[in-house]
């Protein structure tokens, strides 16, 4: 067991894909600190109890990566970015840093859950944890479902911000305020998960000859197929922050600007590609551009504090 803690040193820590847990609480901290604290949201966590809740989804969301890299090595022990895994960290070790740190993030579940007087939210940290589990051992080879699934456990992050930090605040002199805070954390976690779902469809493309014993949608149905329907998808992305912008950003010029700028403009740019493409190395730009489109989404946050 030491051996495996071990294991989880700096120079391993790329295996657990540490951008993505830093953009997690960099969402995390937003979240609260530009949107619900400056619209005036009632809380249920101080600062510390919600430093406690950035952790737990932290040890869980790294759980989970670990776990999924170490069923890839298994499956696919040629893609490059999985062989670090097989390098640094054992199946063996993987599972033992798999548990520890769910029992650790879903145990400060159970403390916080508690702490909020919900114990019945506790369930949200067990969901979170096991669908990583069931993702990586098999949902991740089901096409679509995979994509989507992946997706979901994405915006988690956002979703128990709003779950257990603003609804037990909820009362019936504040629920009509509370309600709309927490109508716009789904909007963001709504087009979070769109970004991803396309995100993840794009990066099946990108690392289709890495992925061939998996059943990934391009692999099932080809990657020109697959261009048609990540294109729709950015359609329908794109008419939705369109008719956002019109009904609800129309009184904000800075933020409609920004939208138009560094949101729409982008998505503009990434059907064109994507319509255009025809092959994997064709897709590795419209990926890159699908990651300034989610760190300046989430960006977006800071506007409420201007």
């Amino acid at each position: 067991m030491l051996n495996t803690i071990n294991y989880f040193s700096l120079s391993h820590i790329n295996s657990i894909h540490y951008k993505k847990l830093f953009f997690i609480v960099f969402t995390q901290y937003l979240l609260r600190f530009a949107l619900c604290i400056p619209l005036g949201a009632n809380l249920m966590l101080s600062n510390f109890y919600f430093n406690v809740l950035v952790i737990a989804t932290i040890c869980i969301t790294a759980g989970g990566l670990i776990i999924n890299q170490s069923f890839a090595v298994s499956t696919n022990r040629n893609q490059q970015e999985n062989q670090v895994i097989e390098k640094t960290i054992t199946k063996k070790n993987a599972y033992y840093l798999f548990v520890i740190l769910n029992v650790f993030g879903v145990g400060i579940g159970f403390v916080i859950s508690n702490h909020v007087e919900q114990p019945d939210l506790f369930g949200f940290f067990i969901v979170f944890s096991a669908l990583f589990y069931l993702y990586a051992s098999f949902i991740s080879n089901i096409p679509i479902f995979n994509n989507i699934l992946i997706s979901l456990l994405a915006i988690f992050p956002l979703l128990i911000v709003g779950i257990i930090d603003l609804l037990p605040a909820i009362t019936p002199i504040n629920q009509s305020h509370q309600t709309f805070v927490f109508s716009k954390i789904l909007n963001y976690s709504f087009f979070l998960f769109f970004v991803c779902l396309i995100r993840a469809l794009v990066y099946d493309i990108v690392f289709i000859d890495d992925n061939r014993n998996k059943n990934t949608l391009s692999i099932c149905i080809g990657i020109k197929r697959t261009s048609y329907i990540i294109f729709f998808l950015v359609m329908v992305l794109l008419f939705t922050i369109i008719y956002y912008n019109y009904t609800v950003l129309y009184t904000n010029t800075f933020a409609v600007i920004y939208s138009l700028f560094f949101v729409l403009a982008p998505l503009l740019l990434l059907s064109v590609k994507v319509w255009e493409s025809s092959n994997k190395n064709d897709f590795k730009f419209p990926l890159k551009l699908l990651d300034i489109v989610l760190f300046f989404s989430v960006s977006s946050l800071f506007l409420l504090l201007l």
